[in-house]
């Protein structure tokens, strides 16, 4: 009995130890010496059950000159993490990680303005569906978060940005995760997997010279002059490289009434590098395809007796009252539930798209996939797209994707032609981050360039001196000149304003006007009026468009001009006159109407007329109460029930020319609380607005005055602090 008592002594003071062991942080340095690092995070049990792998794949990345760092611990907090990798960058010149297994998850709130897209009630919601996932917490060192009373749930834990947060992004380190799916078995085994897969990559020596991209129905390709000019941006990025082969392929939705087969036959290719996806997403799924192009009228009628159905399961009334309005009856939809009704449509549906269930069988092998796409990257669920592609059993390694939805009109080239010169995929993707893009995968791997030597971009870009950038100004590839302007605007150089203007101005090439233009925006400087003014007349469309879109957000009257030239000019490029419209509406209305006007008063190409009308229909014009009616919509105490949903679209649509009303209601202490708090949050948005002035202006009185709510104080410091930062 004695001894037996001894020996359970025994096993739980080991149990104790080894708990005690797993909990604590393990550490194992690098075996080789660099002028930057990388670090395996990992939890305790993926290390003891992935050791030999994770041992490998150490020895290979540090084969290339990466010293490699390998922590584990049983991890109680994202905060535990962040420390150490803080640590980590200030003493060992850490340029990236990899977060392996059960890493905790920051979900973020109170910073969907870092997001392109991403606008969900955070009161309204459970904080597990409001929160962005997002890893910048682990690679942006300057941003403050404070935790949320909220307790964790599994890996999710809640922070909200702080009010006195940098409200911008600017990454110190890149990051990825490797996170095994739940429908694959075995976690550890998952993992062994991919890391072994990795290695071979790394060790194949592939060179970036397939590529495809394909854009889905409902995205940019239903305007045909922005789907062109990706092919005029990737011969810029990839000079030669696809000239005298056709290895570079451009598919949309519309070349095929059911694309999803063409795709899995590109995804399949053994020499495929490179795929982009153009489309709508979701964690579990990728929408390819919408209705199928036809001119067949029985296919027309097949499609409508599709959609009825579809519609009768959600809601039985609005069937009936869209079949009426088609003037048709209900035969059209009668049998909606029936099994082989329903069969029928689901299989169509899974023509339309592809599903995490496929993917195993797809077995994709390009090396690298991007999802410019919402929630393909949503890593807070057991199984993702993304996740899904890289533990297939093919040769996918790397995922670029996004956690939450994401803004159409947005740029998905930034930088991509440095992928062919050598950069790892870490390296790129640092400087192009945002609140929602994340690496699913290795990010250490790169593609083999003949150019690797002579750039050694890896080891360049940590590089500090002004004069080595200039320089790369005149660079053959554009994509280098583009990365010579971000790194002199992360290291301040005092002449970057000046550099960027000449740069719109007189590159040949549309990705560094580009690049120019983003970062001219984050100073807001005299520059960006010039470059704005300039980019409505670009060859490329995707500058015309974003350029139209921010003198919306801008509100400078000197834009009105430009904006009914651009309308008329540019009227066969859909989406640049769709963001023309929606920006005049941030102007004064009668300011609006003069300048169309004189625009159209001795105007004599065709149509005229009828444009000039289209345009004045675009715009709200009517009034209510003797106010402009979207100013009514806010204004009106007599209509509570939208004036919150109007203030917070301003998110969207920032009301230049209404911003001393809004200041107003912002300081109106009869206004409800939870109406005040709402516009504070929206007007934090006008941080490009010309009218930002009387914004911070009322929100520095409110703060100095004092005696509002904790939340309330907070919101107006956070817009303060927004509407006043230096990018």
């Amino acid at each position: 009995m004695i001894r037996k008592t001894r020996l359970c002594a025994l096993l739980l003071l080991a149990a104790t130890c080894f708990a005690a062991t797993v909990r604590a942080q393990q550490v194992e340095r690098p075996a080789v010496e660099g002028p930057s690092s990388f670090a395996v995070i990992t939890d305790s049990l993926t290390y003891v059950n992935c050791r030999q792998q994770i041992a490998l794949y150490k020895q290979t990345v540090e084969s290339e000159g990466l010293p490699v760092f390998v922590a584990y611990a049983q991890w109680q907090s994202p905060d535990e993490v962040r420390a150490l990798l803080k640590r980590l960058h200030d003493e060992e010149a850490l340029e990236g990680c990899v977060l392996i297994g059960d890493v905790p998850i920051a979900m973020i709130t109170r910073a969907q303005h870092l997001t392109s897209a991403f606008k969900m009630d955070e009161r309204k919601f459970p904080l597990s569906e409001c929160s962005v996932p997002s890893d910048r917490f682990y690679d942006d060192f300057d941003l403050k978060f404070t935790p949320r009373d909220e307790p964790s749930e599994g890996l999710m834990h809640f922070y909200a940005m702080a009010p006195d947060s940098p409200q911008y992004i600017s990454c110190d380190i890149y990051s990825a995760r490797i996170k095994p799916q739940a429908g694959n078995g075995d976690p550890y085994a998952q993992i062994a997997r991919y890391l072994e897969k990795a290695v071979r990559e790394h060790r194949s020596g592939n060179e970036f010279d397939t590529f495809v991209s394909y854009t889905g129905h409902g995205s940019y390709s239903n305007s045909l002059t922005a789907w062109r000019s990706e092919q005029q941006i990737t011969r810029e990025q990839f000079g030669d490289r696809f000239s005298r082969r056709n290895t570079a392929k451009y598919l949309r939705y519309s070349m095929d009434p059911y694309m999803k087969y063409d795709l899995i036959r590109e995804l399949r290719r053994k020499d495929l590098d490179f795929m982009v996806f153009h489309e709508h997403g979701d964690y579990y799924r990728q929408y390819v395809s919408g209705d199928p192009v036809t001119d067949e009228t029985d296919a027309h009628i097949e499609q409508m007796e599709t959609r009825l159905r579809s519609l009768y399961r959600r809601n039985p009334e609005s069937a009936r009252k869209t079949a009426a309005a088609w003037g048709l009856d209900s035969t059209w939809y009668a049998d909606a539930e029936t099994p082989a009704a329903i069969e029928k449509d689901s299989l169509l549906d899974l023509r339309l798209g592809i599903i995490n269930e496929e993917i195993d069988d797809i077995r994709p092998n390009a090396r690298m996939v991007v999802f410019d796409a919402c929630f393909n990257g949503d890593f807070r669920n057991g199984d993702y797209i993304a996740g899904k592609y890289i533990f297939s059993e093919g040769d996918c390694c790397v995922v670029w994707a996004n956690s939450v939805n994401v803004l159409q009109d947005k740029s998905a080239f930034d930088l991509l032609g440095l992928l062919a010169r050598g950069i790892r995929i870490g390296v790129w993707a640092k400087h192009i981050n945002i609140l929602e893009s994340h690496i699913s995968g290795d990010p250490t791997l790169a593609f083999r360039s003949p150019d690797a030597e002579r750039l050694d971009i890896n080891r360049n870009v940590l590089r500090k001196e002004p004069e080595y950038w200039l320089a790369q100004l005149d660079s053959d590839i554009p994509d280098m000149r583009s990365l010579a302007l971000i790194r002199l605007y992360e290291e301040n150089y005092p002449e970057t304003p000046k550099v960027l203007l000449d740069q719109f101005l007189n590159s040949p090439y549309a990705v560094v006007r580009h690049t120019a233009f983003r970062l001219a925006e984050s100073l807001d400087g005299p520059e960006f009026k010039t470059i704005l003014m300039a980019s409505v007349r670009d060859e490329f469309e995707f500058l015309r468009r974003i350029g139209v879109t921010r003198m919306g957000r801008v509100g400078d009257d000197d834009f009105i001009p430009l904006l009914v030239d651009t309308y008329i000019d540019d009227h066969n490029s859909a989406r640049v006159v769709f963001q023309t419209v929606q920006s005049l509406k941030c102007f004064d209305r009668d300011k609006v109407k003069a300048a169309i006007e004189k625009r159209f008063e001795n105007a004599d190409f065709y149509n005229a007329e009828n444009y000039r009308k289209a345009l004045l229909a675009a715009l709200d014009t009517q009034t209510v109460k003797g106010m402009p009616k979207d100013l009514a919509d806010i204004a009106d105490r007599e209509d509570p029930k939208w004036r919150k949903f109007y203030i917070s679209y301003l998110k969207n649509r920032p009301l230049n020319q209404f911003a001393d009303e809004f200041a107003r209601i912002l300081c109106d202490e009869t206004e409800a609380e939870d109406l005040r708090v709402c516009m504070a949050e929206a007007l934090a948005w006008f941080d490009l607005s010309v009218n930002r002035g009387v914004i911070i202006e009322a929100c520095e009185r409110l703060l100095e005055k004092g005696g509002m709510s904790e939340e309330l104080t907070r919101e107006v410091t956070r817009a303060r602090t927004r509407l006043t930062s230096e990018k």
